[in-house]
């Protein structure tokens, strides 16, 4: 079972890095016309992908229902292309999104996609889910380096991911090598 897991992770891997460089043979003209749709395209793709290499400790998990639910915080253009990954299966698990209004809200999700809009409140964020097994996803230039676990950033027609493995063990949440290949880790 171990080696099976071991295979599908390097298959992922190779599927995370054939995303990534997919970006960068696509036409100029199309990705000028849907840069923001094609951006959060990208961003559902990738997100998908990183919860296959991420552990959340025993018991974290609600064991009924086996879901994983992803709360989406703040104003998220395009968030139709996150919601793609609404009943998808990862781990043996569905994904549910559920939109929220308040960090508080967060406490019942495994993960927490934390929009550009609520830069203002990303202090207030990481504090209200900090020592908690959730994984924050953010999407703005400081994020990681300021507490958040995984940035998605766009860059030069691809996205490039931060992580924060400080952040990450604080949560109790364990992030695969391979994955910590393909990222920017901070603290540096």
């Amino acid at each position: 079972m171990q080696r099976r897991n071991q295979i599908l992770r390097a298959g992922g891997a190779a599927a995370l890095c054939a995303l990534v460089a997919f970006t960068l043979c696509l036409p100029t003209a199309a990705r000028a016309q849907t840069a923001t749709l094609h951006e959060y395209e990208l961003k559902a793709g990738v997100l998908f992908h990183i919860l296959e290499y991420v552990e959340w400790p025993a018991g974290s998990l609600p064991s009924a229902s086996s879901t994983v639910q992803i709360g989406l915080l703040g104003q998220i253009p395009f968030a139709d292309a996150l919601q793609v990954l609404d009943g998808k299966m990862v781990q043996g698990r569905k994904l549910v999104l559920k939109q929220l209004s308040d960090p508080a809200e967060a406490l019942d999700c495994q993960v927490l996609f934390v929009a550009a809009s609520e830069k203002p409140r990303f202090a207030e964020i990481v504090a209200a889910v900090k020592k908690h097994p959730i994984l924050t996803v953010g999407e703005v230039d400081g994020f990681a380096e300021n507490g958040g676990i995984v940035n998605l950033l766009a860059a030069q027609n691809r996205i490039q991911m931060e992580i924060n493995r400080e952040a990450a063990g604080e949560s109790r949440l364990s992030i695969s090598s391979q994955l910590l290949k393909l990222a920017k880790v901070f603290p540096r």
